[in-house]
């Protein structure tokens, strides 16, 4: 098959956050079918070009385009149309332009997208091609979970999101209708989206090269706390700062050798200034994230808001480092706490969990070899993106029959 898939930032084998799924399903699909990518240049164009070497070499082509610059007219503009504005802050005809040249002229079979801000991007696809969106977030979820996040903690932008969701629902209804197959990251999200469009939908959930994230023979004299995410993601920036400002200083207290640890791109230097002396270690973007997990104690996924699936925690017990979460962190995994990991949604709680781990080398042991074993059978990458591969076919082939459109 020709497949196309889109998404909003260069994918390569140093991504975080969801785009680490997307990299996962191009290495699993690049030895049988034709890949393209189409994403946008964000960041430096070094790091982009560097991207899509990385992908050439599975075999796959990476288009990276650049978005039309935007006046702050424009902006204002998207403020108040119909479509959200994030929606609007997504369009790039550049690439809408690209993908329905490819289709065009070659055919495409398949185009996947994980993200429904992207589906403007492909309304120039052809009626042969089967459209098939896993979403990793719905927004309107993570908009309603938006508004119990501290004034504090919301700029301008996430103040005025909050008083769109009857725009957001709106779109979501309208858009999910388009696709010839629907999933969710979660259960959860899956009934909701099923609920907005009327339409079966699956669950598709995050995954995790149980290869590449593997328990690593390291030392671990210093009693590291680790946090890993894309801080552009602003849930994460809320899990960081109630981490260190609510439950670290309760950890420090009863375990004073330890120390925390924040690996990933895209804390502002303000934030970086304040986490560092409230007392974490900020490592920004690491080569080897696997590495990172295995170096650490506990992984503490503080997460508070937002929607989804959290690949970290996937990562975390691939690489067989206990992890300490609340509620909403876990949510989509079959993790139960007390045997695959501890959960608390309060500092004192969370704090405690933490301590414990970290003065129980047995236990985190115990919880690491059965957090270990429940990804390898149900979050692998061979697992869940066999079933997506074969999802593809059928869509593809009932698209074929439904239009009359032939390969």
């Amino acid at each position: 098959m020709r497949i196309a898939i889109v998404h909003a930032d260069p994918v390569s084998s140093r991504a975080v956050g969801g785009t680490t799924r997307i990299y996962a399903l191009v290495c699993h699909l690049a030895p049988r079918h034709e890949v393209h990518v189409f994403t946008h240049l964000r960041g430096p164009k070094a790091e982009a070009d560097a991207a899509a070497d990385e992908l050439a070499a599975l075999g796959v082509t990476q288009h990276v385009m650049p978005q039309p610059p935007a006046s702050w007219f424009t902006k204002a503009r998207w403020a108040t149309q119909k479509p959200p504005y994030f929606v609007s802050h997504n369009r790039n005809p550049v690439i809408a332009a690209a993908i329905a040249a490819l289709d065009r002229e070659r055919g495409i079979d398949v185009v996947h997208i994980e993200l429904n801000t992207l589906a403007p991007l492909l309304g120039g696809l052809g009626p042969g091609c089967a459209r098939v969106l896993a979403e990793q977030e719905l927004m309107s979820l993570s908009v309603e979970r938006l508004r119990t996040v501290p004034a504090r903690h919301k700029n301008v932008y996430q103040r005025y999101i909050t008083h769109q969701l009857p725009r957001i629902r709106s779109y979501e209804s309208e858009v999910l209708r388009r696709f010839d197959r629907l999933f969710g990251i979660t259960a959860g999200e899956a009934a909701r989206m099923a609920e907005l469009s009327g339409r079966e939908v699956g669950v598709l959930p995050h995954v995790v090269d149980t290869r590449r994230f593997t328990p690593l023979a390291t030392s671990k004299s210093s009693q590291t706390i680790l946090f890993v995410a894309n801080y552009a993601h602003h849930p994460n920036v809320e899990a960081v700062f109630w981490l260190m400002e609510h439950v670290w200083p309760l950890v420090h207290r009863d375990a004073p050798r330890a120390r925390v640890r924040l690996v990933g791109p895209d804390l502002e230097a303000g934030q970086i200034r304040s986490l560092t002396a409230m007392g974490a270690e900020v490592s920004g973007r690491v080569e080897d994230v696997a590495r990172a997990y295995s170096e650490s104690v506990v992984f503490a996924n503080a997460i508070r808001s937002g929607g989804g699936m959290r690949g970290k925690v996937l990562e975390a017990f691939a690489c067989g480092i206990p992890v300490v979460s609340t509620t909403i962190g876990l949510e989509g995994i079959a993790a139960i706490p007390g045997e695959h990991c501890d959960r608390s949604d309060d500092e004192r709680g969370f704090a405690a969990a933490i301590v414990r781990l970290l003065n129980d080398e047995a236990q985190r042991r115990e919880r690491a070899e059965r957090a270990r074993a429940l990804v390898a059978t149900h979050y692998d990458v061979g697992v869940v993106l066999g079933r997506l591969e074969a999802t593809f076919e059928e869509a593809c082939a009932v698209r074929r029959a439904r239009t009359g459109v032939r390969a």
